[in-house]
């Protein structure tokens, strides 16, 4: 079976489950973009933060601030 790339979102459930604590919406996608190997241009931290706002595991906390929903995280068998 094909492993999936992993998307933006992915990376931010990484980052964020690393962390344990919400995180502060520009360092969020800065290491999204590390991790991917993105360049840290305008449009493509735009591209991210846009990606990370669709996926309905994360969870805009307010004042920047991002976190996860432990309840809905999928996991792959």
């Amino acid at each position: 079976m094909q492993q999936r790339k992993k998307s933006e979102a992915d990376w931010a459930m990484e980052v964020l489950t690393q962390k344990q604590e919400p995180v502060f919406y520009d360092e969020l996608v800065k290491e999204i973009a590390l991790k991917m190997g993105k360049q840290s241009d305008a449009a493509t931290l735009t591209s991210i933060y846009t990606r990370i706002n669709l996926d309905n595991r994360l969870v805009y906390q307010g004042a920047g601030y991002w976190y996860f929903d432990a309840n809905k995280i999928y996991r792959e068998f």
